[in-house]
């Protein structure tokens, strides 16, 4: 028999009636605001380092300049809550990071990926449908050559896309559990919640209103996929064919 560990992607168990039917604990409310905490302190104070143009990474190119990047990128806001996962003896497929309603998650996310460049195309006055192709890792990676570049662009992908988007997952599932809400349906606090920090966390890095609004909607993707399709794994697509578009 495989031992199971708690950060098992799926699990029987995560199924089942009762435990979706089981009421969130008043403890459980303020262990969701301590570990909410606990990750948008950890991303707030990396910050003024997040930049590639910062002295941290300037002086670094190549494929090294976007593993460290995506090293960085992975300890600001994957690190805390994976950990915060394991304390609380939780399961990614608590998360929606599992295989059933995987395909409808998929579909929903290309379909809202779809509408997201669509509206960006339309302001740009230019078709804008390239996932990354503003992002400074990913121009690093093309430029490090084969095959190097293959690993460039898998460590982009997933710090970039996947992690990025699981941080968004983690921040509006600990939103509802705050505020003891079930998590479902298109005005789910968490997935508001998590679309307006996205929103004022770019806008804060001086992206302007532009930033703000378009960065609010991705957010709000990200936190309402799993909040319909009861499946995470759209809001990875999603971020990945969002994140940093560019013209073709």
């Amino acid at each position: 028999m495989r031992y199971r560990s708690h950060l098992d992607v799926d699990g029987p168990d995560d199924q089942s009636p009762e435990s979706k039917a089981a009421p969130i604990p008043p403890l459980a409310r303020s262990k969701a605001l301590t570990d909410l905490i606990l990750a948008v302190g950890v991303v707030l104070v990396s910050l003024p380092w997040a930049s590639p143009s910062n002295s941290l990474f300037r002086r670094m190119s190549g494929l090294t300049a976007v593993l460290m990047l995506a090293a960085f990128q992975f300890t600001a806001e994957g690190l805390v809550p994976l950990l915060l996962i394991a304390v609380r003896r939780e399961r990614l497929s608590g998360f929606g990071f599992m295989s059933r309603n995987a395909g409808k998650s998929v579909a929903f996310a290309i379909v809202l990926a779809a509408a997201y460049d669509l509206a960006l195309s339309c302001h740009a006055g230019a078709w804008i449908w390239v996932p990354l192709r503003r992002h400074t890792a990913m121009r690093m990676a093309l430029a490090t050559g084969f095959p190097w570049s293959l690993v460039g662009l898998a460590a982009t992908i997933a710090a970039w896309g996947l992690l990025e988007a699981f941080f968004g997952v983690f921040f509006a599932k600990r939103v509802n559990q705050m505020l003891g809400h079930g998590g479902k349906g298109w005005l789910a606090p968490g997935a508001l919640g998590f679309a307006l920090f996205n929103g004022l966390l770019h806008f804060a890095v001086g992206q302007g209103i532009e930033g703000f609004v378009t960065s609010f909607g991705s957010g709000y993707a990200i936190g309402v996929i799993p909040a319909i399709a009861d499946n995470a794994w759209g809001s990875a697509v999603f971020q990945t064919l969002t994140n940093s578009v560019g013209r073709l």
